[in-house]
């Protein structure tokens, strides 16, 4: 193919290969050459022969106005490359390419030849390798060094690989050469379409409906599907993990068999055709008292033949509504003293994660030795004789109620120790267990320890004696 065609002084036309000049050429000279430049495609034959001609200038001999020039073209190599495999691939197994590089040019290869393969995502290269070809199995490049002659082939190259669990039903293995000094690169890429045999692939789900409470019941709704291209087929099992906060009542699923309930395990051996489900599971729960603002239920799904275990799991984020958990303290500031007065300082306070619901009943039980002249708090509804106090207003979470005060009459022959009890309940709480609070209460006597009053005879005096102290009082009579 020209690509160039000049000379001083000439007019040339690279489209016709024409040059054109009208200057007088005297006898026995000769005009400038003319320069052809041309391509060499690369599938030229091995000799051609160009031809030129000239006319004009009044000549009258044309037996000798033309001029042939034969012209050897050296050969290159073609390197063509083919890749094949035998049978069907299976999802989860192995399989093998087989990838073979030839010349079909007119010469023989110069310099390196590489063979690189793509891979498609679903299949990973487990081993590459040939005679005589030097191999990375990490970049999938194979290189060789030796002449390939003209028609002939290199020893095949085997690349062995492993077919993904979730592989697609069919995919495109793609090899491609390159080097030898070959210039044609249009026959140097091979795709092979290999069909790959589907396994059964199994999915669980899991829901719930609104928010649980606590002390509470909730259900869980799960459900198997196939979302492989075969039927699964053998024993599917179902396994639920409940946390901390929940526990199970009931488990069942038409066509399962669930028991027993202590191992949250559900079973069944018929075939589930691909792209259809299994008949939903109902996990029935009981929320406990003291359960988190949030938990996650678990389950997984196994068995039937499958192989893709990547999606066999399903997660439940579930939100429990909190309720009040009330606690109550008592305490009183220093000892009480025979024949004296005291005063207790009772709170109720609200530890839960939840506010009030409904009426909190404070109830206090004086020890016999104590008498109550007073029972009062700011907006408690307190009864005296009954040591009640009550209120209907909500008290939100980590928050207390205005304390009550309970002002106490000591007897001259009270106990040296008594102890004040008081209880609470109400609110919509669930946790009972902290709803008690007990002052143990000191109680002075009217002497101190190792003194003693008597009266002596006859003398109608009173007498206090002790170490170092002795002091007499007249008495009426």
């Amino acid at each position: 193919t020209a690509t160039g065609l000049t000379g001083t002084d000439w007019n040339c036309n690279l489209g016709t290969l024409t040059c054109t000049r009208s200057d007088v050429l005297a006898a026995a000279a000769s005009y400038p050459s003319i320069a052809l430049t041309v391509t060499v495609a690369s599938g030229a034959p091995s000799s051609v022969t160009n031809d030129a001609t000239v006319s004009g200038g009044g000549e009258l001999i044309t037996t000798n106005d033309t001029a042939s020039d034969p012209t050897t073209i050296v050969q290159v190599a073609d390197l063509t490359i083919s890749k094949s495999h035998s049978g069907n691939f299976v999802q989860g197994g192995t399989g093998t390419y087989t990838i073979i590089v030839s010349n079909t040019g007119s010469g023989p290869t110069v310099g390196t030849v590489t063979m690189v393969d793509t891979l498609p995502v679903s299949l990973t290269v487990t081993g590459l390798h040939g005679t005589g070809w030097n191999c990375n199995p990490g970049t999938l490049t194979c290189t060789q060094n030796d002449v390939l002659g003209v028609g002939a082939s290199y020893p095949s190259i085997a690349l062995t690989v492993k077919v993904a669990d979730d592989a697609p039903s069919s995919v495109t293995n793609r090899g491609t050469v390159s080097g030898g000094g070959e210039l044609n690169t249009t026959n140097d890429t091979a795709n092979d379409p290999t069909t790959i045999e589907q396994a059964a692939d199994l999915t669980i789900s899991k829901t719930h409906s609104g928010n649980f409470t606590q002390g509470g019941t909730g259900t869980y709704t799960i459900i198997v599907s196939n979302v492989g291209q075969t039927s699964a087929a053998g024993r599917v099992t179902m396994v639920d993990t409940l946390p901390a906060g929940l526990t199970a009542t009931a488990l069942s699923g038409t066509g399962w068999n669930c028991n027993p309930l202590s191992q949250l395990t559900c079973t069944r051996n018929d075939v589930l055709v691909a792209g259809a489900s299994y008949p939903s599971i109902v996990l029935t729960v009981t929320v406990v008292n003291d359960a988190p603002p949030s938990v996650t239920n678990n389950a997984t799904v196994s068995g039937g033949g499958e192989l893709n275990t990547t999606n066999d799991t399903a997660s439940d984020p579930t939100t429990i509504e909190q309720v009040a958990d009330l606690t109550i303290s008592k305490t009183h500031s220093g000892n009480f003293r025979q024949g004296g007065t005291g005063t207790y300082t009772i709170i109720v306070s609200n530890t839960g994660l939840g506010s009030t619901v409904g009426t909190v009943t404070m109830v206090d039980t004086l020890p016999v030795s104590l008498t109550a002249t007073g029972l009062t708090g700011t907006d408690w509804n307190c009864n005296l004789g009954t040591l009640t106090c009550t209120r209907s207003d909500v008290l939100a979470a980590a928050a207390s109620y205005p304390s009550i005060v309970l002002t106490v009459t000591v007897p001259s022959g009270a106990p040296s120790s008594v102890t004040n009890s008081a209880a609470v309940s109400g609110g919509g709480e669930l946790i009972t267990t902290n709803d008690t609070a007990s002052d143990p209460t000191t109680i002075a006597s009217l002497l101190p320890q190792g003194y003693w009053v008597g009266l002596w005879p006859n003398s109608g005096r009173l007498s206090i004696m002790g170490p170092g102290l002795r002091g007499f009082w007249s008495m009426s009579p």
